[in-house]
Formats: structure tokens, C-alpha cells, sequence
């Protein structure tokens, strides 16, 4: 009421009347469905000890052990029993039929029961033995033994109004009376005492018992478990049991207008049974209903005026009961009756019958009937006293007799005898109907005796037709025995193997769909159900009827393809949500044919998905090799890998071969190479196991700059740093080796540079002095050529001579006052702007700029100063600058672009960069690796090749870089320098994007 929001009763039963389900719900509602496994342990212990073995004792071989458990809920308690059944029986409940009833009022109760999956919550009360032995784990639960399920039937019931079962052995109702009120109670037990055999057994909750007249039918045997035993005494039960009203329609429920109508009609019928009552009690004849062994049934008024009953134990026999008088007359109605068919009545008039010790005469009439419940014959008989003539007569005879009470004893004994003729009469009346029925008796008996002894002939001729038979039947049933035998045999084989089938199938976690000849599905698999979209109702239905879930537009082609050439047809194919799956069609083969298909799906999709992976990866290896390897061949040194324990070299860089000068082919030995051409520093030659590679390989040795002369392809000898180490895989073992080696030639010139460089410092002081001494001379020099430059006498060729020397005066003191400042330090370093110190060095270089015509270009996109020395500063790039025009052609172009820029190493480091570039001839790839060496001039004669190397140290000295990229493409020809220095002191910038040429 409170979910449908229902205030009054009356509202709620109008509810119910228009809404069956709402019946339903409520019914299920009112039903108690408290149950659980082996509930009270101790009375299944006590079932097992003392009712089961008496079960066995009084059971014959053949028949069956049949349990009925009313209130079954959903099965747990009828499971239990038939679990304690098959443990107290062992081994011999292969030998033994058992039969197991579980009822219940809701049929969701019982279908849950017909399921028999129960939650894992059981485990509280099934042991693990039980477990294991009668339950099967499913995902939701576990599901009873099929042995177990076999055994037990369950259906609807109601146990109070539908027939109940029979010949049961032992009757669980436990916890099920308590909701019973007494007259259920005892209407129940009758019912229970018709069901059990002879020696059964009832079986009671605790907190039950039997009440009333039940204890008449049933003894109790054990008082703790209420264990009943029934007693051997008539049940009382009565057979009303109506038809099972279960299904609640629209049609039980009628609407007001018809319940009234009903209801009038009752009380009409009522009304009338009550008149017809009052009128057969006032008016009707006496009569009584009697069956074909005499007994009265029935009675109709009052009966005592012509029956009574007689003295000694009570009896119904109407013979017995019949008063004096009425004895012969009425026996022989009854005998007649019976000859008679039915519905004609046999009457007997004027009878006289003593009563109060007087005699009236009676009229009985006897009709034989039958009713349509009752197949046995019943008689009607009615009496009635004769009519007023036989009344008049009666009164005088009481005139009679009251004259003989006057007249004397005479009249008395006329009386008497008159009384006694009449019984004589009677007597030969009844006599003479017995010899009657006697002779006609002995007719039919004569008559019977002449079919029997026919029937006989008859009998002996079948009974010898019956002994062939017999033996013909025993025969074939030796032979059906055989046969029985061996289906039993056959059927357990193939139930073996049938279960061996589902097993396999269930395990392999294949989806698998077998078809027939007509392409109907035959069998599926729970993981092609699932898969396809599969129900069990579309077992026996055509697959192409049916959409599966997986995409195969020529699924019937490729079906009849198979049956065609039986062959295996194989395709990878996906469902709706993508997912990758093998789909194999293969042939189902018998013996002489085809006769179908079976259709295998593999999920594939973590595999195709891992191929995926592994070309990705595949691909991703790929890269990082050539990117490794392109490392490798930009590395400054030679790298060599070789795999162990062969010494095969699987990898080698570019610089190797340009290092040592020879090729390596793929797949060849470094020791091929190395023997008898490595050298130790003292001249003598590495043995094959001496060489770095092959220690590292062997023994897994790390080798760090060991130094070797190694004798190049040109035989041109070389210094080499070499280092190996070897590769280990997970567990430890070497699986390659890598061997590296640097150039030491260079480091070696460098060493005696120097050398050299230290004795160039003391020319350099030497030449310091020697400038000095010279400068105050130079001085004197300078102010005599200003002094002839102020004549007026001289010609104008002179003064351009004049000119001319003061210009080379200029240089020379330059020179002087440039070396002297190189070796002299500065007192402190002070901010240049790089702008003001290029301007500075065009303007000295002014004179030689103007004579070869150079077109000089300035981008000055940055105005930031360094910290440092002017005249180191000047000196770079007067000596970048100087480099440049010299390389120049008359009309060549000189270009100097500053910029802010990044460290092209370190792009955290900012700071100022300069470009000079000229499109002069170019410098070699030769030359270029040595342009920074001490002493290395592409000069000749005219230099001296110390200026960029003292430039690179200057740079160097800051924290900064000097590279420099050259052409000598023709037509694209030309070097570039680039200096940069590391961030000072920042002012404003112009952020500016060149692109250079890599030529220039």
C-alpha cells in the first residue's frame, strides 16, 4: 500500500481485483521462505541412525526410497535430505531408486529449486567435503550435482486442498506447522498419515509437534528431533481435494455487480433447500437408503415404527433392525429388488408388523438405483402404514379385543391363533420364495457349470498356447536381456563420452559452431553463445536467418565452398566492437560423407594487436638503429662492435675506416685486422689475444685508453687511444664486445707544438724587446716624415711617396704597439662594444680596402658589449678581418653581421655572435680540420700561422668557440668564421633570424 501510495484496504482491494499481478506480488510477499542447507545438523545425524535403516529393513529389493518435503521453499532442505540419503547409503545407492518430492506454494520458490544454483554464502553451512562431492563452482554461485538434481522432483502444491503423494517412506515438514493454526493442523495430519507407507516416517521442526487426534495416527520415536513413526490405524481422511486454482487471472477476480448477482443466487437456492427440507420432514414417507451388503446409508423420517435396533453389538443391517413381522417381506422385497433393473419398484402390501404389542398392517416399496459418483448398488426402501381400510380393520380388532377382555379367554386364544395363521402364512409365503430363488439358483449354477467346464477346454488349450508362448517370451527376453544389456553399456559410453564432449569444449575456450548439411546450428559452445550473440532457442534455426555479431557478408559461400571441396577455409575477421578473431570453416566429416561445417572463431585480437606493437616497435628499432647508427658515424672516434664468441664484427662507423684507412666488410674479424698490424709503444706487435677487442670478448675485460701505434691501409703509421668493454645480457654471459679508438696524431703534433710554443714564447719576448727598442726610433721617424710633409718645396710625385711611407710608418708602429699590448697584460678588463672594436679594424685595414676595391657589408643587428681586454678583442678580429681581404679579389665582398644569439652547444646560453664571411676561393676539408694548428698556414711564404691559433686561445679564454665553414664550389665559393662570446653585460637587443649559406 505504501509503494502504490494506497491509504484504506478497500482501496487496495479494488487494486487487486484490476491488477493480477499485483495478486501475485502479494502473495509471494506473504509466503515465508527462510530456509537454508542442513539446517539442525543433529537431525540429519539422527535421520542416518535411526530412520533410514529402518526404511531399508522393511523395503522390498525393486521398490524405491521415495521422500516427500512439503514447503520446500527454493530446495535446500530437499537437497539435504537426498545428500543424507546417498551418505548413509555409500555404495549401494547405485542398487537403490530414490525418489525425492519437494512442494511449495510460490513458483518462484520452486523454479529457483529446479535451478539449484545457490550464492557462495553456503559455504557456512556445506562443508568442503559436501562441497566438492555434490556441487559444481559456477561464476555465481555453485550449482547442485545433475546426480543429485535427477533424484528430486518439484511442483506447485498446496497441500491442503491438492491430492497429496503416496507410499512415501519419510515426510520432512519441518518449520512449516508453526504458521498453521490448530484446525490446520489437524486437517493435516490425516493427510500425512494417508501419504507414508505402513512404517513411515514424519519428520517435524523443533518447535513442533502433533496435536489433538494426531496423536492417534502417528507414535513419537525420538522426542529431541521429532521423528514420527505412523501408525498402522485408519487415516479418517476425506476426499474433497479440489482442482489447483493457481494461475490468479482477471476472470477470479469479478467485479462488484457480479458478486451481488452471486450472491442473490445463493440465497435463492438456500431459501428453497430449506422449504424442501421443512416439507419431506412433515409430509414425506418413512424410508431408509440401504447398499448391497443390507448396511443402512441413509434414513428419512421416523424409522423406529418399522426398525429398531437389535440387542447385542450394534449393527446397521436393515435384516437385523427389521421389527417382528416385517422380517420375510422385506428380505424378499430386497431379493426381488435386486433381479429387477433399476428404477422399478418392488412393493409388498398389508405386512403385519408388532408394534407395541400390537399388529399393523405396512405397505414397503424397494427401488433399486445407482448414482453417477458410486458404481455399487443402493436400494430405497419406503414404508408406509396401510390406508383408513386397513385402519377400520385394525379398529375392529381393538372392538374385538375389547370383548374378549369382556368375553373371557376364549376370544384371547382366537386371537392368538388367528395371529399365528397369519405368520404361517408369511412364513410359506417366504418359504416358497426361497425354494423360488432356489431352483432358479440352481438353474444358473447348472448353467455356469456347463461354460465353465467349456471355458476349461478352453482354458487348458490357451494355458498350452501360453506355455509356448512362455518359452518363446522367455527366450526373447534372454535376447532383449543381451540387447538390454548392451545399450546400458552403449548409453553409458555414450554418456561418458558426451560429458567428455561438453568437458572439452568447455575448456578448450574456443568458440565453437557445428553445423548441418541444411545449415542448421547443431551445437554451441558457451563461448560461440556469447560471442555470436547467440540464445539456446537458436539451436535447430538456420545461421543465415540469424545476424551474428561478427562481420562476414559471404558466410554462406564460404560454408558451401567447404562442403564443395572440403577444405578448410580460414579468414580473420571482426566483430561491432572491433575486436580481431580467426574465423576457421572446416568440413563435418562421417564416414562416407560430409555433412556440414564446423566453424571455429580464435580470439586473435591481443595478438594482432601485439603485431601491431611489434611492427611499431619493429619500425621504432629500426630508426633508433639508423639514428644510432648515424650517431656512430658522427662520433669523432671509431666505434666497432663485434658479437661473441666468434669475433664477427656486426657494426662499424664511418671514422674507422677513415681512421685506419682500409675497409671492413660485413661479417669479417677485427683480428684479421689487428694481427700484425697493432704495435705496442715499444714497437713490439699485439698477439691475437692481446688485442683490446678480444680480451673483452673472452674474459670480459674493460680496456680504457690503452695507446697503440697501429699501421694504417696506406701503411701510414697512426697513434690510436683504444678502449673496449663488454655487453652482457640479463643473466650475465657476454654477447658482444665494443671497442673505441681515437686519433692521437694530433694530440702527438700538439705536444711538440708545444714544445715549439715554448720556445716561440721566448722569441716572443725576444721580439717584445726588440719592438720596444724600436718603437722610440720608429717615433723619431714618424715626426721627421710629418715635419718633410710640411715643406712647401715639394713636388707632387714626392708627397705620394711621402704619403706612402707615412702609411707604412703607420702599419709598422702598429705592429710594434699591437705586440707589445699581446704581451703586456692590461691593468683591468673594461666593457667593448663589438660594433665599435669591427669599425676600429675596418678603419686600420681602410687603406687596403679602398685599394682592391672590396665592397664591404655591415648588418650590426645587436649593440651589446663583452667584458674584456680591447686588445685581445682587436686582435680576433683584426685578425679575421686581415684573413678575409687577404682571400679577396679585387671587386670581392667582404661581409660582418652581429647578432644576439644562443650557444649552439648550450641553447641556455645567451650571448653575442659574429659572422665575418668573404666569397673568396675557399679552404679545404683538409685544411680546415688543421686551419687551427699552431704553425698551419695556407699563406705560404707570406704567413706565419700563428694568427688564428692565438685567435681560437683568445676566444677560448672568454668561454666562447671560433668554427669557421668554407666552399669551394665554383660559383658558390667562399669561408665564413663565426665567433661567439658568452653573455657579460646585456643591454637592449634585436632579436634577429639569418639564414647564412652552409657554403660561405
Amino acid at each position: 500500500m505504501a509503494l502504490h501510495q494506497i491509504g484504506t484496504l478497500k482501496d487496495y482491494v479494488q487494486l487487486l481485483r484490476h491488477h493480477p499481478a499485483e495478486v501475485e506480488a502479494l502473495h509471494e510477499d506473504l509466503l515465508i521462505k527462510v530456509t537454508s542447507f542442513f539446517r539442525d545438523p543433529a537431525a540429519f545425524e539422527a535421520l542416518k541412525a535411526e530412520v533410514f535403516p529402518g526404511i531399508l529393513k522393511h523395503r522390498s529389493p525393486e521398490e524405491p526410497i521415495r521422500v516427500w518435503v512439503p514447503g520446500c521453499s527454493t530446495g535446500e532442505e530437499t537437497y539435504s535430505q537426498a545428500i543424507a540419503l546417498l551418505e548413509f547409503l555409500g555404495h549401494r545407492s547405485a542398487d537403490i531408486p530414490i525418489q525425492l518430492f519437494g512442494t511449495d506454494l510460490s513458483q518462484e520458490s520452486i523454479g529457483k529449486a529446479r535451478a539449484g544454483i545457490y550464492p557462495e554464502s553456503i559455504v557456512a553451512d556445506v562443508s568442503p567435503e559436501r562441497l566438492r562431492r555434490f556441487f559444481a563452482k559456477v561464476e555465481v554461485g555453485y550449482r547442485i550435482n545433475k546426480t543429485i538434481r535427477d533424484m528430486c522432483v518439484f511442483a506447485r502444491q498446496n497441500f491442503l486442498q491438492d491430492p497429496p503423494f503416496s507410499r512415501i517412506d519419510v515426510i520432512s515438514c519441518r518449520n512449516v506447522l508453526i504458521y498453521l493454526g490448530p484446525v490446520l493442523q489437524k486437517r493435516i495430519m490425516p493427510i500425512f498419515h494417508y501419504a507414508l507407507k505402513p512404517r513411515g516416517f514424519l519428520m517435524l521442526g523443533g518447535a513442533e509437534g502433533i496435536i489433538g487426534t494426531g496423536s492417534d495416527l502417528f507414535e513419537l520415536m525420538d522426542r529431541k528431533h521429532k521423528i514420527y513413526c505412523r501408525k498402522s490405524t485408519p487415516s479418517g481422511l476425506h476426499f474433497d481435494f479440489a482442482a489447483s486454482q493457481y494461475p490468479t487471472g482477471a476472470a477470479n477476480l469479478a467485479s462488484d455487480k457480479q458478486t451481488q448477482k452471486r450472491e442473490g443466487v445463493v440465497q435463492l437456492l438456500d431459501l428453497r433447500k430449506e422449504a424442501d427440507r421443512i416439507l419431506l420432514t412433515k409430509y414425506a414417507p418413512v424410508a431408509v437408503v440401504i447398499n448391497d451388503d443390507m448396511e443402512v446409508l441413509e434414513s428419512r423420517g421416523h424409522v423406529g415404527l418399522y426398525l429398531e435396533l437389535a440387542s447385542g453389538r450394534a449393527s446397521f443391517n436393515v435384516l437385523k433392525m427389521a421389527r417382528e413381522g416385517l422380517l420375510f417381506d422385506l428380505q424378499a422385497a430386497i431379493n426381488k429388488a435386486k433381479t429387477e433393473k433399476e428404477g422399478v419398484p418392488v412393493r409388498k402390501e398389508n405386512v403385519p408388523v408388532e408394534r407395541d404389542g400390537e399388529l399393523k398392517d405396512v405397505n414397503l416399496e424397494v427401488t433399486r438405483f445407482k448414482v453417477a459418483s458410486n458404481r455399487e448398488r443402493n436400494f430405497l426402501i419406503v414404508f408406509e402404514d396401510s390406508r383408513p381400510a386397513g385402519r377400520a380393520e385394525s379398529a375392529g380388532t381393538m372392538a374385538g379385543e375389547a370383548k374378549l377382555s369382556e368375553g373371557g379367554k376364549e376370544k384371547r386364544s382366537d386371537r392368538q391363533s388367528s395371529h399365528l395363521k397369519q405368520e404361517l402364512v408369511a412364513t410359506k409365503r417366504y418359504l416358497h420364495s426361497l425354494v423360488e430363488d432356489k431352483e432358479a439358483s440352481n438353474e444358473e449354477l447348472q448353467a455356469a457349470n456347463e461354460e465353465i467346464l467349456s471355458s476349461n477346454e478352453e482354458l487348458q488349450s490357451t494355458n498350452e498356447e501360453l506355455q509356448t508362448a512362455k518359452e518363446e517370451l522367455e527366450s526373447t527376453n534372454e535376447e532383449l536381456h543381451t540387447v538390454n544389456e548392451e545399450l546400458h553399456n552403449r548409453n553409458f559410453e555414450l554418456t561418458q563420452a558426451n560429458n567428455d564432449f561438453v568437458n572439452l569444449l568447455s575448456s578448450v575456450n574456443i568458440a565453437m559452431l557445428m553445423l548441418g548439411g541444411d545449415l542448421r546450428i547443431r551445437r554451441v559452445t558457451p563461448q560461440a553463445e556469447k560471442l555470436l550473440g547467440l540464445i539456446p532457442t537458436d539451436v535447430g534455426r538456420v545461421i543465415t536467418s540469424i545476424r551474428p555479431n561478427i562481420d562476414v557478408p559471404d558466410l554462406e559461400q564460404m560454408i558451401a565452398e567447404v562442403n564443395k571441396t572440403v577444405t578448410v577455409q580460414e579468414r580473420e575477421v571482426r566483430d561491432r566492437e572491433g575486436h580481431w578473431y580467426s574465423l576457421r570453416i572446416l568440413p563435418y566429416k562421417t564416414e562416407s560423407m560430409t555433412e556440414g561445417a564446423v566453424l571455429t572463431l580464435v580470439d586473435i585480437n591481443v595478438l594482432k594487436n601485439n603485431l601491431e606493437e611489434i611492427r611499431l616497435s619493429h619500425d621504432q628499432l629500426v630508426r633508433e638503429r639508423r639514428k644510432l647508427e648515424e650517431v656512430l658515424r658522427q662520433m669523432p672516434c671509431g666505434v666497432m662492435i663485434a658479437e661473441a664468441p666468434s669475433g664477427r664484427l656486426i657494426l662499424t662507423n664511418k671514422q674507422v675506416e677513415e681512421i685506419l684507412r682500409h675497409p671492413f666488410p660485413h661479417a669479417a674479424t677485427v683480428e684479421e685486422y689487428a694481427q700484425g698490424k697493432a704495435f705496442h709503444l715499444n714497437k713490439q706487435p699485439f698477439k691475437p689475444e692481446e688485442w683490446p677487442l678480444a680480451r673483452s670478448l673472452t674474459r670480459g675485460e674493460v680496456v680504457t685508453d690503452e695507446e697503440i701505434e697501429y699501421v694504417r691501409g696506406d701503411g701510414t703509421p697512426v697513434f690510436l687511444s683504444v678502449s673496449s668493454a663488454p655487453i652482457l645480457d640479463r643473466e650475465g654471459r657476454i654477447t658482444a664486445a665494443v671497442i673505441t679508438f681515437f686519433d692521437l696524431t694530433h694530440r702527438k703534433g700538439t705536444e711538440q707544438v708545444l714544445r715549439s710554443t715554448e720556445k716561440l714564447a721566448a722569441t716572443g719576448r725576444l721580439a717584445a724587446s726588440f719592438c720596444h727598442e724600436i718603437n722610440n726610433p720608429l717615433q723619431t721617424l714618424s715626426g721627421v716624415l710629418y715635419l718633410l710633409g710640411q715643406s712647401t718645396g715639394l713636388g707632387e710625385a714626392e708627397r705620394q711617396h711621402l704619403a706612402t711611407a707615412h702609411a707604412e710608418l703607420e702599419r709598422v708602429a702598429h705592429l710594434t704597439t699591437s705586440m707589445l699590448g699581446f704581451y703586456r697584460p692590461s691593468p683591468s678588463p673594461v666593457d667593448l662594444k663589438i660594433c665599435e672594436i669591427l669599425d676600429s679594424v675596418l678603419n686600420f685595414y681602410g687603406p687596403a680596402i679602398r685599394s682592391g676595391k672590396i665592397i664591404v657589408e655591415k648588418r650590426y643587428d645587436s649593440e651589446d658589449v663583452i667584458h674584456g681586454f680591447p686588445s685581445e678583442i682587436t686582435q680576433v678580429f683584426s685578425n679575421l678581418v686581415g684573413n678575409a681581404l687577404g682571400a679577396l679579389t679585387p671587386e670581392g665582398t667582404l661581409e660582418l653581421h652581429v647578432i644576439a644569439s644562443r650557444d649552439w652547444g648550450n641553447p641556455a646560453r645567451r650571448g653575442v655572435r659574429v659572422f665575418i664571411a668573404d666569397n673568396g676561393p675557399g679552404i679545404s676539408a683538409e685544411n680546415r680540420r688543421r686551419i687551427f694548428e699552431p704553425f698551419f698556414t695556407t699563406k705560404g711564404e707570406n704567413g706565419t700561422g700563428l694568427g688564428l691559433w692565438v685567435a681560437s686561445g683568445i676566444v677560448d679564454k672568454y668561454g666562447g668557440w671560433l668554427r669557421v665553414r668554407s666552399s669551394t664550389q665554383p660559383g658558390r665559393s667562399g669561408t665564413c668564421f663565426a665567433v661567439f662570446f658568452p653573455e657579460q653585460k646585456v643591454s637592449t637587443m634585436h632579436h634577429t633570424n639569418i639564414r647564412l649559406d652552409k657554403s660561405a
